[in-house]
């Protein structure tokens, strides 16, 4: 039967633009400091279980699909550049005329992804607070279903701190991501320069193998792929500002290509710089903080200063975060995919109850789980089921819409390259959820709670159909994507177009 109009969706998709035009691209190019921030979790563990040349490769392997998905992503966002939420709301517009159900799935595993690190970086902030400044303090308290202690009170503090800094107004959070952004490029650069500047830089100590697992080493080589594009993939964040950028379309094409360069860079200069500087089973014994020692065969008696450092990067991810993941949210409910709860901004121009959700999941986490990488790999599923929607849409516009409008035209062979990353990201995606047990975060018990949170977006697009008023809309196909985008204020004005009419409802 035919559907009820979708005045609603499409009222959603053309209401005035609500967020300040105030950014430019090298605020993107701030935004994306985050990712290498990352770096500091995450290469630490892969260094000390492959060893140097072994990480250094896999990791630099992602950043180049990273940095290929982020120029495939930039003329997605010229197209919808008035969409808030980035990718996941890309995918969303190239899937709807098949299925309205990749809009929830796209931005709830985007969503969970980004929301669920937060206590990871908050509980790791706490950790090195401890273990700086506080060793002897070791009491810790039950929850019934968790043991907190020192570590958990800093993380809960922090949490609120990036929450409040967000709820503020862009203009407050990308305070901050300058100023810690800056204090982040300092070991940065150091340990990049490592083996120019310091004579206790050793090439022995590089080394190439793929562990002891009893694994394959493809199998190998992909599950430890699968836990890097957690972070590594995450550059493309800066979609999710372009709405609130004064020249979408240029500041765009400039952040999100420029993401791709330096991630690239630093993902092979900097695991490079601080394994030469320390032996493998040094940093197998201490993957976070073996940092600290490698940087005082830099600096020596400078210990402090890097601490300081990697908690100005976990904070800068964490203001990151927060803003990313409550947009995502905010322009899911802006499209008809979730409750229309989630649709408003505060009188600061942001997503504060988005944001407010966010900061829920993570005090739940924190206070009741304790230990947040348990969730690590159903925040990695969702992440690439995510990607491999945006990807795979791009094609799917490219082939059924060639005729759209694309302020940002890549030329053809970028539509069999995205198919190519879609069909990688496929295969890390299968490998990782099945291998977990190789790298150690999580079990099959996390894969379950990963496919729990998409099950739940479904129900909340569900929700979202009856407060509007109507029965379930399972696809569009006669309404086109909207690519009304916001333009430059020198570019030429789009020609106005006619809203397609709906689809069919079950």
């Amino acid at each position: 039967m035919d559907a009820p109009s979708s005045a609603s969706a499409t009222q959603a998709q053309h209401q005035p633009l609500e967020y300040q035009q105030t950014l430019r691209w090298w605020d993107g190019f701030t935004i994306s400091l985050s990712i290498p921030a990352a770096l500091f979790i995450l290469v630490g563990y892969a260094l000390g279980a492959l060893g140097a040349w072994t990480a250094i490769a896999l990791v630099v392997a992602v950043a180049v699909f990273a940095a290929m998905q982020n120029n495939i992503y930039s003329e997605l966002a010229g197209m919808f550049g008035h969409k808030v939420g980035g990718i996941s709301l890309y995918a969303n517009q190239a899937w709807k005329q098949r299925t309205t159900l990749a809009g929830p799935l796209a931005t709830f595993g985007y969503w969970f992804s980004w929301s669920s690190s937060l206590a990871i970086y908050g509980l790791q902030i706490g950790t090195l607070i401890q273990a700086q400044w506080f060793p002897n303090v070791t009491w810790t308290i039950s929850t019934g279903s968790a043991h907190i202690g020192l570590p958990h009170l800093i993380a809960l503090a922090v949490l609120f701190l990036g929450w409040g800094l967000n709820i503020l107004g862009v203009r407050t959070a990308m305070g901050i991501m300058y100023a810690t952004g800056i204090v982040i490029l300092i070991p940065i650069v150091l340990f990049a320069l490592a083996p120019l500047i310091s004579p206790n830089w050793d090439p022995a100590n590089l080394s190439f193998s793929f562990g002891d697992s009893g694994f394959p080493s493809w199998q190998v080589a992909l599950a430890w792929m699968f836990v890097m594009a957690w972070s590594v993939y995450g550059i493309e964040s800066v979609a999710s500002f372009v709405p609130e950028m004064k020249k979408p379309v240029k500041d765009a094409r400039i952040a999100l290509r420029l993401a791709g360069i330096f991630v690239l860079a630093v993902y092979f200069f900097v695991p490079l710089g601080v394994a030469g500087l320390t032996k493998q089973p040094d940093i197998a014994a201490n993957p976070v903080t073996f940092y600290l020692q490698a940087f005082e065969q830099i600096i020596p008696g400078s210990g402090w200063f890097m601490t300081l450092c990697l908690i100005a990067g976990l904070m800068l991810l964490m203001v990151m975060t927060t803003a990313a993941g409550g947009r995502v949210l905010h322009g899911a409910a802006l499209d008809g995919l979730t409750i229309k709860q989630l649709g408003r901004l505060n009188r600061f121009g942001v997503p504060g109850r988005a944001m407010s959700l966010d900061l829920l999941v993570n005090v739940v986490l924190i206070v009741f789980v304790g230990e947040a990488l348990a969730v690590v790999v159903a925040g990695i599923m969702g992440y690439l089921i995510c990607h491999i929607l945006t990807l795979s849409g791009f094609v799917r516009l490219r082939l059924r819409y060639p005729q759209l409008e694309r302020p940002i035209r890549l030329g053809r062979a970028w539509t069999w390259i995205a198919a190519a990353l879609c069909l990688i990201d496929v295969v890390i995606l299968l490998v990782g959820v099945t291998s977990s047990e190789i790298t150690g975060y999580g079990t099959s018990r996390e894969v379950f709670i990963g496919i729990g949170v998409l099950s739940l977006s479904v129900l909340l697009y569900f929700i979202r159909q009856r407060q509007d008023g109507h029965p379930i809309i399972w696809s569009r196909p006669g309404e086109a994507p909207d690519t009304s985008a916001v333009r430059d204020a020198e570019a030429a004005p789009a020609p106005a177009t006619t809203p397609a009419p709906s689809g069919t409802a079950a």
